[in-house]
Order: structure tokens, then C-alpha cells, then sequence
């Protein structure tokens, strides 16, 4: 016990050491999504993982343009229906991508990369709308009808990264094309982001 004790505390104490002897970074983004970046570093390719808030930007073109494939899926067969609001609570993705990096000529710092990986994009939502029942009658009201939603899918990438030379400080912007596997399959859509990360280790 006592030197199963002793190793639980060795490991511990040579974490930070240990992280600190591989090449990271740590930073933020902005785009799709939104939120802490974190980059594992290799000769030529990296490993980046990006968590935070998608739809940060024009969100409410999302949740608006899915009303109609929403309410048709729910098999309602109402007489007429209209859409009058929504609200969302914040909608989270995750996105993990490989990457290889290839160096810009003649541009000190300065890489170019591309990749491939998925992602998983969480929401939660509500729905406001009225419907008539049959032809002739009257509205009826349907305050907040819980929707969530859980969506999988892969995406191509492709970016910029600069290493300032004299800072252990990283910018980066890159362009993803995401297809959506479940629940709507092969809808397409275009990602962007920018961010900074923090660079330690290597």
C-alpha cells in the first residue's frame, strides 16, 4: 500500500514536468466554435482539440431554419402552423482534428497546414408556435416545446499558423467544411475561426 502511495505521489509530482517536456498549446478561439483550444506539437503534424459555444455568430438563422424540418418530423398533421420564436440555451461543440504542417518558403514562423477529424455539437432549444387544429378553427398556442438535439459528423480543415520567433505565442485562422452524419445527414456546412494560443515545451 505504502508503495502504491509513493508512485500515486511521484506521478503527481512529475506531471507538470513531464507536460512541460512536450510541445503544447493552450489558447482561445473565435468562430465555430468559440472557446479553449489546446494543440499537441510533433515533427511536421499536430493533434488540436477545440471545445466552446458554436453558433455564437448568427445563431438565429440556425434554430429558425430548422423549425420547419423540426415540425415535420413530429408527424403533427395540423390543418396550418407558424413559427413565432425560440430560445436557446448556449449549444456546445467539440472538434478534434489531426493535422500535418508544412512550412511557408520563404516565411520564417509562418505554416500552412491541413486535416481531417469530427465533431459532436450538442443543443438545446425551445420552440414557440400555433397551429389550427382543423380548417376553420381557431389558433392554438404552443408555448416552448422542448427540442435537443444531438449532432455527429467529420470535417475537413485547413489553416495558417504563425510562431512569433522571439514569444512562445502562436495566431492561427483556418477554414472547415463539416458534414453532418447524424441526425441530418450530409447537410453541409462552413466553419471559420481565429484565435491565439500559448506555446510551452519542445
Amino acid at each position: 500500500m505504502r508503495n502504491h502511495l509513493h508512485q500515486l505521489v511521484l506521478l503527481v509530482l512529475l506531471a507538470p514536468a513531464t507536460m512541460l517536456a512536450q510541445n503544447w498549446g493552450v489558447g482561445f478561439r473565435l468562430g465555430d466554435p468559440s472557446g479553449i483550444s489546446v494543440k499537441k506539437y510533433w515533427t511536421g503534424h499536430a493533434f488540436e482539440m477545440s471545445l466552446g459555444r458554436t453558433h455564437v455568430f448568427g445563431h438565429g438563422r440556425y434554430y429558425n431554419d430548422h423549425y420547419d424540418r423540426w415540425y415535420d418530423n413530429q408527424n403533427f398533421n395540423h390543418n396550418a402552423h407558424e413559427f413565432i420564436g425560440y430560445r436557446a440555451n448556449p449549444a456546445l461543440a467539440l472538434q478534434l482534428h489531426y493535422l500535418v504542417h508544412k512550412q511557408v518558403k520563404n516565411a520564417a514562423g509562418l505554416d500552412w497546414y491541413y486535416g481531417f477529424g469530427g465533431q459532436v455539437r450538442s443543443y438545446r432549444y425551445w420552440y414557440s408556435y400555433r397551429y389550427r387544429p382543423g380548417p376553420g378553427q381557431d389558433w392554438v398556442v404552443v408555448n416552448e416545446e422542448s427540442v435537443t438535439e444531438l449532432d455527429l459528423g467529420v470535417d475537413g480543415v485547413i489553416g495558417l499558423e504563425y510562431n512569433f520567433p522571439k514569444a512562445p505565442v502562436s495566431i492561427f485562422t483556418d477554414a472547415t467544411l463539416y458534414m453532418e452524419l447524424f441526425d441530418n445527414p450530409f447537410a453541409f456546412r462552413p466553419q471559420f475561426g481565429l484565435g491565439a494560443r500559448f506555446r510551452f515545451g519542445g
